[in-house]
């Protein structure tokens, strides 16, 4: 059995990738392994095709970060990725491959796998969970892919609200959880405001890719209100009713770099834990 100890979890797999080329069976992973397989796996050129065997809850609060789940819905719907729930899973995290068993234990900011060669053992091991894959109930991410929400912000509004989201993106994981009213809605809307969209267009384009309802575009548009975070301008149109034109409250949040963005709200709109 050979060990391996690495600097974090990221390092792990991407050893793991580079060593095994053909299909990886992921069973029983934790939040943590499914987010950092979710991301590696997005962020190469040729990933593996991965199989995650996992319970439903681990997956389910996975896939309550917007990122993850975005990246997971991307991977499945371009199949490199699988993702399936039973009900009765090891507590290890578990890679099965070809060539090895790969058990993958967290420690604090480190990560420890033991790998253990092809035998008998590691076969049976593959067998069972293989078959216990047959009889798994498949999971659909209803988050839309990250490559839809991008292309779509793209296509319908022009590349500067694309590359702000994308650029002000990864921050939403950086946020205080006092700050978790900020998602991908309240993040859209924030972005949108920056290049003064509308909010009938902006909270039309969620809803049809389905990130999120325009009610719940509305909702979160008068809460960003109530906090001073936007503001909104009447605009009137020439058939129906007057539109909203979503606007920034601060000129620090419509100068600095995108990337910056909610780093400003958190030093301008500071809140108590």
């Amino acid at each position: 059995m050979d060990s391996i100890f690495n600097q974090d979890l990221d390092s792990t797999l991407q050893t793991i990738f580079l060593e095994n080329k053909g299909q990886i069976f992921v069973v029983g992973p934790s939040q943590r392994l499914i987010a950092s397989l979710a991301s590696l796996l997005f962020s190469i050129a040729t990933p593996p095709s991965v199989r995650i065997l996992s319970d439903f809850s681990a997956i389910k609060q996975a896939t309550s970060d917007f990122i993850t789940a975005a990246y997971l819905s991307d991977l499945s719907a371009v199949g490199t990725l699988e993702l399936r729930t039973v009900e009765i899973l090891p507590t290890s995290d578990l890679l099965l491959t070809s060539k090895s068993l790969i058990t993958v234990i967290p420690a604090g900011n480190s990560t420890l796998t033991l790998t253990t060669p092809a035998q008998p053992i590691t076969e049976d091991v593959y067998t069972f969970y293989d078959n216990l894959w047959s009889q798994s109930i498949p999971f659909h991410v209803t988050t839309p892919p990250l490559s839809v929400v991008l292309d779509s912000l793209q296509s319908r509004f022009g590349n500067n609200i694309e590359s702000d989201f994308s650029a002000a993106l990864p921050s939403l994981r950086k946020l205080p959880s006092i700050y978790d009213f900020i998602d991908e809605v309240a993040l859209s809307l924030l972005v949108g405001a920056r290049n003064q969209l509308l909010l009938y267009d902006l909270s039309r384009w969620g809803e049809d890719i389905g990130l999120a309802s325009r009610a719940t575009f509305s909702r979160t548009k008068q809460l960003l209100e109530q906090i001073d975070l936007i503001t909104t301008e009447t605009v009137p149109v020439s058939v129906g009713r007057p539109r909203l034109r979503l606007q920034l409250n601060h000129p620090n949040f419509q100068t600095c770099p995108p990337e910056k963005l909610l780093t400003e709200i958190l030093e301008l709109h500071p809140r108590n834990e």
